[in-house]
Formats: structure tokens, sequence, C-alpha cells
């Protein structure tokens, strides 16, 4: 009898990051594997990217819309309290040996918490890291609490993991599947429209608002879209924000620029083989996106990493952080246009045959779980020497 494994997806991203990995676990005679769907990936406003899953061969065993009408924060706990109720009716009566998730949506708490109140184990991905300009710093630590296994993708991440009082014995360093997944690119997958910017001299630029620093959403993007218009030469093609709190004001003001500058394009949504050609072929990665950290430096690619969104992460030499301001946005995209193109960046995030590794690693998992969750997780404790002088 095959284990029954499901992971949930809210966004292009995370499903982009552990696709290849999910197709060895689907390809597992030991695994029935199914998708559960929901957030940003079921709405038109936001691509529907459902389709990508759909086209992918895999089973969705469930779809759950949210309210994501708006980007307010009412609606965001609207849609957390949506996803609460409806996943938490899902497991109790569609329960499963293992649920995957990554990282640290708004909508995979909920999920997570619903997972948990129904006594199914969570193996959570992406563990460990941080975000200080977001609420996705306190979500995916608190879904690392509710988890049972642990993929981190630094040694740093790991030995954080182990702080918040994970076991070792659980907590696994397996590098980052988003920077080695991105060399593997399906050019059928491509969108033709895509192709055609190969020879052409480009950014791809990224931005998504900082849900909980004091930052504008609105003074950020100006300050972004201002330094851009001082390079008329290049072209520059934007992808849709998420759908954080604060992510329309951003889109609206990005829709109003590319309508006043003829040397933009624009792309709500695309499969991950376009977005990692899109990114390979480009002069590099502008915003503020954890992709511009963890898979552009493997792309070859610089990254200008605008404002504090990213603040906490682990970052390789590719990547020129900067304030959101004009001028200097500006001096970094000049740097990155001086210094020219590199394939040999060191990525702190790449590890060799991870995604391999991983759907191994969650072999053996499955293998144990009955016995490690036979009694409940008991917190490990570390006796650190600074604790005592405080």
């Amino acid at each position: 009898m095959p284990y029954s494994v499901a992971f949930a997806t809210g966004s292009r991203a995370d499903y982009g990051i552990l696709r290849e990995y999910l197709r060895l676990l689907d390809k597992d005679p030991r695994v029935d594997l199914s998708i559960l769907v929901t957030g940003a990936l079921l709405e038109d406003k936001y691509g529907a990217a459902v389709r990508v899953i759909e086209e992918d061969g895999f089973r969705i065993a469930c779809r759950v819309r949210l309210p994501l009408g708006g980007t307010d924060n009412r609606r965001v706990v609207d849609s957390m309290a949506v996803a609460l109720h409806e996943f938490g009716a899902w497991f109790s009566g569609s329960p499963c040996d293992l649920l995957i998730l990554l990282g640290d949506r708004y909508e995979m708490l909920s999920v997570a918490v619903a997972a948990a109140m129904n006594k199914i184990p969570i193996l959570h991905f992406h563990g460990g890291e941080a975000t200080y300009a977001n609420y996705d710093e306190f979500i995916r630590h608190c879904i690392t609490k509710m988890s049972t296994y642990h993929f981190a993708s630094t040694e740093a991440y790991r030995k954080r993991i182990i702080q918040l009082g994970e076991s070792p014995s659980r907590v696994f360093h397996i590098g980052a599947l988003g920077a080695e997944n991105c060399l593997s690119i399906q050019e059928e997958n491509v969108p033709e429209e895509v192709k055609l910017l190969k020879d052409q001299s480009y950014f791809v630029v990224l931005f998504h608002p900082e849900t909980i620093s004091s930052a504008s959403p609105l003074h950020q993007v100006e300050e972004l879209l201002a330094a851009l218009c001082s390079f008329p030469e290049y072209r520059f093609v934007f992808l849709g924000s998420n759908a954080d709190t604060g992510s329309d004001v951003i889109r609206l003001s990005v829709r109003k620029f590319i309508a006043e500058h003829e040397n933009t394009a624009y792309f709500e949504n695309l499969h991950p083989d376009g977005y990692h050609f899109l990114l390979r072929h480009s002069l590099g990665l502008i915003g503020n996106s954890s992709s511009g950290i963890i898979e552009a430096p493997t792309l070859g690619i610089y990254t200008v990493n605008v404002g504090g969104r990213q603040d906490g992460r682990v970052k390789g030499e590719s990547v020129i952080s900067v304030p959101c301001e004009r001028g200097e946005v500006e001096r970094a995209i000049r740097r990155v246009l001086a210094e020219g193109p590199r394939q040999n960046f060191e990525n702190p995030y790449f590890v060799r045959n991870a995604i391999v590794r991983s759907a191994e690693l969650t072999g053996m998992v499955l293998e144990r779980l009955k016995k490690d969750v036979a009694s409940p997780k008991i917190f490990f404790d570390i006796p650190f020497s600074i604790m005592e002088n405080q």
C-alpha cells in the first residue's frame, strides 16, 4: 500500500521550486502523490498558473479558492480564515500520511494549522530563513514548529531550525532545490515572445511589497521605476507582483509605467522554464524576489536586490543590495553593466544533486514515519552558555 503524500501550493514560486522533486516522488511506487492548490494559482488576476500543474500531469486532489479581491491586511486575514476552514474540512475527510509545504506564505500557515490539528505530519522546505521586512518571517518559524521534518537550504538555516527546538535527527541540509532545477530548462515550455527577447539587452524586474516594514509600497515602486528611466537604451521585462498586502499598488504603478514606456514588456506569470530562460538570457534581475538570491547566481547573472524584503537571507557575491532609493538603484545597475556578464558565481544555496537527494530522503522519512509520530514531538533544548549571562 503506497504512502499518501500531499503537496500544498498557493503560488507560482513554491510549485516551480519543487516541481522536479515532485516528479521524482510521483514516479516512486511507494508514493501516492496529490497536489492541493489554493491562493493566487487559481486566480486569473495572477495568471491562473494552476494550468502549469495540470499540464505537468500531476493529480490535483483539492482546489480551495480564497477571497483575493484586494491586498489589504483585512482581506489577507479573511483569506487565511477561509483557507483554515476549507483545508481543515479537507484533511478531516481525506487524511494523508505526509504533507509537504514550502516556505512562508500566509495561506500556507493556515494549511499547516489545519494539518497539524488533524495530526498530519508535515515535511517543511526552506525553514530557518530570515526575511525581516515581511510577515513571512514569523509565518515561516510558525510552520517550522508545526512540522515533523525539515529540509533546510543552507547549513546556517539547519542550525537555526535546531535552535528553534527541532531535533537534529529530523533536520537535513539539502540545499535549495530552486538553485539546481533552474538549470533544467525545457524550451518547449518557453513562450515564443520570451524566446524573441533572447538577443536583446534587457533586465528582468520583479518587485514585491515589504509587508511589516514602515516602507510605503507606492513610494518604493516609484523610486524603483524612476531609476529605470535613466536607462532608455535597455529593455525592462516585468513580472507580476504576488498577492501580498500592498501588491495591488505596485501592480497598478507598473502597469502605468509600461503604458508610458516603449522599452518595456510585461508577463503576469510564466511557466518555470519560461521564467528561468528569461533570467538566463538577461543582463540581471532587479527587484526583491527570493529568486534573485537563490536562483539567479546559478544562472550566472547579477541581482540588484532593492530594499529590505530579503534582509536576513544568506547572499552570494552576485547579489548587490541597495536601499530603495533612485540614486542607489541607478548606481547598482551601472555597476552590473560595467562588470558585464559572468557565468561562474558561487551560490551558497547550490548543492549538487539536491533534487535527487531530497526525493531519497523523503523516502527514508516515509519509512521511519510511523515510529517518529508514535509519540509527541519533544522540544530539543540547547544549553547555550550565553543564556546563563542574561
